[in-house]
């Protein structure tokens, strides 16, 4: 493993975690409101980043209570990170996930 990964401070990683988890679930969670007017395909691409979102937040948090000496939390949001992506990427690919506004 390269040794500059080892190198960033935790509480910079913590931040990241914290941040992304926010906006993960704040877009899914404001999907899941318009439950009605949106595919279920998209509705279930929201499903996975409520789970994920929340994870990425929590693992953050648990990431600052321990001062990053712990892997769990690490793998824990890298997890959740892993899903929120695969989650948009099929998505996208799939043409359920919205990239731009109407044309």
């Amino acid at each position: 493993m390269n040794k500059a990964l080892h190198n960033i401070p935790p509480f910079l990683v913590a931040g990241v975690m914290i941040l992304f988890g926010l906006f993960i679930s704040s877009v899914a969670y404001s999907i899941i409101g318009q439950w009605h007017s949106v595919s279920p395909a998209y509705a279930a691409c929201a499903v996975a980043w409520i789970v994920a979102g929340p994870a990425m937040f929590v693992a953050g948090w648990w990431v600052l209570g321990s001062g990053g000496r712990q892997r769990i939390p690490l793998q824990v949001g890298g997890l959740a990170a892993v899903v929120a992506g695969v989650a948009l990427v099929a998505g996208v690919l799939a043409h359920v996930v919205p990239c731009s506004g109407p044309s």
